[in-house]
């Protein structure tokens, strides 16, 4: 016992206010870095399940945007830009016909005619200026491609006159496009039983049961798209 009593008061007198002070010091640097530690570990963990958490965000977006330089361009798949709707604080807008894109990082803007088009979702909007005074220009939305491609604009009301959808055809996803008419398709179709269906039409953008214009219905009769 006193032995032990000895040996206490020794490790006492070994551990000054300085020692102990030296080893605090000691425990909280060795603490500080197994904190460090662990943070690297959990960070290295976390990454991959946020890229996989980001990826699964992308495959599953309900509204996506993507914007295409060129006809062909859109016909390969390649878009020069693009945005998930479905994401919070994604923005997507048409004004006076530039489109702006807007996130979190940064905010794209597309002048008036610098694109093809755009699609979102399952709808695909391409670009067309007349270059003539009562001309159309902008976006005009494909409503319908199984034979003539057909387009609606909407166009909105101002001063002295009503909102109103204007529709328009071409003949393939790059000629130009014409006001949907009985007289411009007698322009460019010279085919009369095609002409005398198309006239014996209600509307020109009537369509069957099916969801099909008629139009094109009576199109495909008579012609066949190279």
């Amino acid at each position: 016992m006193k032995f032990y009593n000895e040996y206490s008061v020794r490790i006492r007198n070994l551990c000054s206010d300085q020692t102990r002070k030296e080893l605090g010091e000691a425990g909280e640097k060795m603490l500080a870095s197994k904190i460090m530690l662990l943070t690297i570990l959990f960070m290295a963990l976390l990454n991959p399940a946020k890229a996989e958490s980001q990826t699964r965000a992308s495959e599953y977006c309900t509204d996506n945007v993507k914007l295409y330089k060129s006809y062909s361009e859109y016909s390969e798949g390649k878009f020069i830009d693009s945005i998930c709707l479905s994401v919070r604080k994604h923005k997507f807008s048409v004004y006076y016909n530039k489109l702006i894109l807007k996130d979190e990082q940064q905010k794209s803007k597309f002048s008036h005619g610098s694109l093809w088009g755009y699609q979102r979702g399952e709808d695909v909007f391409r670009y067309f200026d007349k270059g003539t005074t009562f001309g159309t220009y902008g976006y005009h939305k494909i409503i319908g491609s199984n034979g003539l491609i057909i387009y609606s604009k909407y166009e909105r009301g101002g001063y002295r006159y009503a909102s109103r959808t204007y529709y328009f055809y071409s003949k393939d996803l790059n000629s130009p496009l014409e006001r949907l008419s009985v007289k411009n398709l007698e322009k460019d179709f010279s085919n009369p039983s095609f002409i005398s269906e198309v006239k014996a039409l209600k509307s020109l953008t009537e369509s069957d049961s099916k969801g099909n214009l008629m139009i094109n219905v009576i199109y495909n009769k008579y012609y066949v798209r190279s």
